[in-house]
């Protein structure tokens, strides 16, 4: 027998996002409503009961924040789960105070979207189990015990981690998310001092005046255990510090619940580093421009037409350079974002890597740099989306070019085997380190040497290379040697590996 599911109520101003959420979820059994701003959201919970609502932050009208901050004056529970391009720690930390559930940050996939609504259904769930079995013992129809094993059962299903401290300081009451969490997984935290099993003092000393204080106020505090790490990530937890009284309002203790948020905080560095380079990229054609041009306000080298096109060229140069970092974040958001598609179509590859050698040979001839290129095999045709393809061998080339010496050479070879195809394109320019081989591919990351200051780039181009690589589950190699060259070789399979979903037009 399938299991009910609730109503869920989509809040977003943009209608795009309201059906396209609307669908996914009406695909998966749920029945869904939608609104544009708070105010048609209210109406919506007024005239229906939705138990779990998707809302954003950023709409016309009533915002997400007041649209919270309304829903604490119904009666029934509401779980609201924030979904919003608005991702700040500060933002994350207010709407958890008023109440959110969780939040999921835009863009996002349907498999992140779906893991969060899943865990509300759980609690919605849950929440229902522990009204009806109150309800139950309220009737006297539960004996006690069987309260206690119910309850216990619930506390071990839930996501997230649960203590009970009671008013001595030591851990009463546990389940398994939280010796997860606290690294304890076959080690119980029940009769262990709280301190023991959360070092941080801040935390601590909140607990410690909880405890003293035995009144209701609400803590959150955000931790990250030294050396404790999540598939690779440095873990991070919500923590939650809430009063426990019993019916006749004795004081019993304080529930610590511990959420694991080292996702979102990864997030987080990841978009502050991401900002900081982008703004360093672009500061500095910027400047470069504007100080050739208060030359010119100033009245400084007009009567001397060669310097004039020497500084034009340069501000060209600069903003060649903004264009193509532009461009290749563009690339960057399209690619990573969730509604990527590719245009799957057969392409010769041996045809478009004759077009773009020509298109490169202009660049490489002005240097004395020949490119020689060899094709093997008798068949070069894939299926792949021809944007990605012309935007691999093109990079690869570019980079050739750029980083050779004058009079140096290019190497390109295609081969085509019967089950992938293989290009390798191999410069004698200035070469790499093994730690800059190694870095090499990460956004923004260039080699920065003596060799290299006057070349122009993104640092974004290889890191795109990967990035289509990767998609089409293909491999790239890369050999490299200070002052002697390097040779990039990349393999895709014939036929596309991407998911039919991808391949949608």
């Amino acid at each position: 027998m399938t299991e009910e599911l609730p109503r869920v109520l989509i809040v977003d101003d943009e209608p795009g996002m309201r059906e396209g959420v609307s669908r996914l979820l009406k695909n998966r059994g749920f029945e869904t409503g939608t609104a544009e701003d708070g105010n048609a959201a209210l109406e919506c919970l007024k005239q229906m009961q939705y138990p779990i609502v998707l809302v954003d932050l950023k709409m016309p009208g009533m915002d997400g924040f007041e649209f919270l901050e309304r829903t604490q004056a119904f009666e029934r529970k509401i779980i609201c789960i924030i979904v919003s391009a608005f991702a700040t720690i500060e933002s994350a930390v207010q709407t958890t105070k008023m109440g959110a559930f969780d939040f999921v940050v835009k863009p996002f996939t349907p498999d992140d979207l779906m893991l969060v609504v899943n865990r509300a259904v759980e609690k919605w769930r849950l929440s229902r189990e522990t009204a009806r079995l109150r309800a139950e013992r309220d009737a006297h129809l539960l004996q006690l015990a069987t309260e206690k094993s119910r309850l216990r059962t619930i506390m071990q299903s839930m996501a997230d981690g649960l203590l009970v401290v009671n008013i001595d300081g030591h851990v009463v009451l546990d389940n398994t998310a939280a010796r997860r969490l606290l690294g304890r997984v076959d080690a119980s935290c029940v009769s262990v001092p709280i301190e023991t099993l959360i070092p941080n003092e801040e935390i601590y000393h909140e607990i410690q005046r909880l405890l003293d204080a035995r009144d209701d106020t609400l803590f959150f505090l955000e931790w990250e255990p030294d050396n404790a790490e999540v598939a690779g990530i440095p873990m991070a937890l919500r923590v939650k510090l809430a009063s426990i009284k019993d019916e006749s309002g004795r004081f019993l203790g304080v529930v610590v619940l511990l959420s694991d948020i080292s996702e979102p905080k990864q997030y987080e560095r990841m978009k502050t580093r991401f900002i900081s380079m982008v703004a360093h990229e672009i500061r500095s054609p910027i400047g470069a421009v504007e100080s050739y041009l208060n030359l010119f306000e100033d009245g400084i080298y007009l009567d001397n037409p060669e310097r004039v096109r020497e500084i034009a060229r340069r501000c060209l140069d600069r903003t060649t350079a903004l264009l193509a970092l532009v461009e290749d974040l563009l690339e960057i958001t399209r690619r990573d974002g969730p509604s990527r598609k590719k245009n799957i179509e057969k392409i010769d590859v041996a045809a478009l890597l004759r077009d773009l050698v020509e298109f490169h040979r202009p660049s490489a001839t002005e240097r004395g740099i020949p490119m020689e290129t060899e094709v093997a095999g008798e068949r070069h045709v894939i299926d792949a989306d021809p944007g990605d393809i012309e935007r691999l061998i093109g990079n690869l080339i570019s980079n050739a070019i750029k980083y050779n010496i004058d009079s140096g050479k290019v190497f390109i070879r295609l081969e085509g085997a019967s089950d992938c195809i293989r290009l390798e394109v191999r410069d004698t320019g200035i070469g790499m380190t093994p730690e800059e081989t190694k870095r090499l591919g990460e956004e923004f990351y260039r080699v920065k040497n003596s060799k290299t200051r006057a070349i122009t780039g993104t640092g974004l181009g290889l890191s795109l290379v990967k990035k289509i690589v990767a998609s089409y589950k293909g491999s790239l190699e890369i050999d490299s040697a200070s002052g002697e060259g390097s040779s990039f070789r990349v393999s895709i399979p014939v036929r596309s590996k991407i998911p039919a979903a991808e391949t949608r037009k």
